[in-house]
């Protein structure tokens, strides 16, 4: 049977694959903590060596603080549920704020062009 914890550990991970799409993520099935660590690292290293802006740059900085989350959610994996529940919700709440930067800088870059028109 399983416990309300555990339910709420997959669903956080399904949540967080399907949120790293918009980064540019594969889709994952059935993710793991560390595998989604590991794609929000090297997501996190393609924007910020971007060329494109300070927002996409500060996308990645976020990018970065999600895989950490992420990484101490692996590290306690099997052995203390709500720890990892605490450090998937933190991750969670960041990728909101990336994903804000980023639509922050496509904004950006198209207004000039509207402004034209």
């Amino acid at each position: 049977m399983s416990s309300w914890r555990t339910v709420r550990k997959d669903d956080l991970l399904a949540e967080l694959a399907a949120a790293g799409v918009f980064f540019g993520a594969d889709p994952v099935e059935d993710p793991g903590a560390g595998e989604l660590a590991d794609t929000a690292q090297a997501l996190a290293g393609e924007y910020r060596a971007s060329t494109l802006g300070h927002a996409v740059r500060r996308a990645g900085v976020l990018l970065d603080q999600a895989a950490a989350e992420l990484r101490a959610a692996d590290r306690f994996r099997g052995a203390l549920l709500p720890q990892v529940t605490r450090h998937l919700c933190r991750a969670q709440a960041i990728l909101p704020k990336a994903r804000g930067y980023l639509e922050t800088a496509a904004d950006d870059e198209h207004a000039p062009a509207a402004a034209t028109r």
